[in-house]
């Protein structure tokens, strides 16, 4: 009888603490015009006075990958021309996931005087830093766009399966942001290690080089989800159909990511504004 009674109320307390989470997310989508123009604002913001304005978000990025494609190409013994647009793909995608991390530490204390001053839902700023990262993400595919012409990348009916991959991408910005937020709100130590494991990690996920290269330990890949998320975009945009377990390790971390937040957020949105 207590067993039953302290199972039920460990589901209410669940649900106690989901449904403000719940409400706040909801109510910051019935915003969507604020957000949408404050996630341009903030692309905006960052190049004014600045004589190339968002032209340095391709010059960047286009470097990187043509260094890296050369470097790769030669080093694997692989023509450019299929080197070059892997690369590629996979930069753009890691980049948008790095920055979702990355910047996700950062996002309440950016915007510290913003939450101060105005009564407004928490999950407003989540979504409009989701917005800014994908504004960013569709100006990099600009790059991706004169490779594939470059190096003649073919499309197929494959190529479709992008479009859900990056909507799974985006949703999985949405959670990391909004609990990496809080983390660091509270422990701003986070921010440096996301940072530190950001600049590992491209090296030890199938990024840069092949997943055929592992041979016989192919499981390294299959276990690290950062694979399986660049996978879901990457393989469609290079005209290939994901695997099956790309597909279904990304929903339930999605899932799961999602639901984690909408708890998080609604046990701690209320103690933000404390420890800005």
């Amino acid at each position: 009888m207590f067993a039953t009674e302290s199972l039920g109320e460990r589901k209410q307390s669940l649900f106690a603490d989901i449904h403000p989470g719940l409400k706040d997310f909801l109510m910051g989508l019935s915003l969507w015009r604020m957000f949408l123009y404050l996630g341009w604002e903030d692309i905006r913001q960052r190049y004014v006075r600045t004589f190339l304005g968002p032209m340095w978000l391709l010059i960047g990025t286009a470097v990187w990958i043509a260094v890296m494609g050369f470097v790769m190409a030669s080093l694997f013994g692989n023509s450019i021309s299929s080197t070059l647009p892997f690369i590629a793909a996979g930069t753009l995608i890691w980049t948008f996931i790095a920055s979702s991390m990355s910047d996700g530490c950062m996002l309440f204390i950016n915007i510290a005087n913003v939450i101060h001053a105005y009564n407004l839902p928490v999950s407003l700023h989540v979504f409009r830093f989701m917005v800014r990262n994908f504004i960013i993400l569709l100006h990099n595919l600009v790059i991706l766009l004169v490779v594939f012409a470059l190096c003649h990348v073919s499309v197929n009916m494959n190529t479709l399966l992008a479009l859900p991959g990056l909507f799974i991408l985006v949703l999985n910005s949405l959670w990391i942001g909004a609990i990496l937020g809080i983390l660091n709100t509270r422990f701003r130590d986070m921010q440096q290690i996301i940072v530190t494991s950001m600049t590992v990690l491209p090296f030890v996920t199938p990024i840069f080089w092949q997943k055929a290269f592992l041979k016989k330990h192919f499981w390294i890949a299959n276990v690290n989800p950062f694979y399986h998320a660049v996978e879901i975009v990457r393989a469609p945009l290079l005209g290939q159909a994901p695997s099956l377990i790309s597909w279904c390790i990304m929903i339930v971390v999605t899932c799961v990511g999602l639901t984690a937040a909408t708890f998080v957020f609604g046990k701690y949105k209320h103690r933000i504004i404390y420890w800005l």
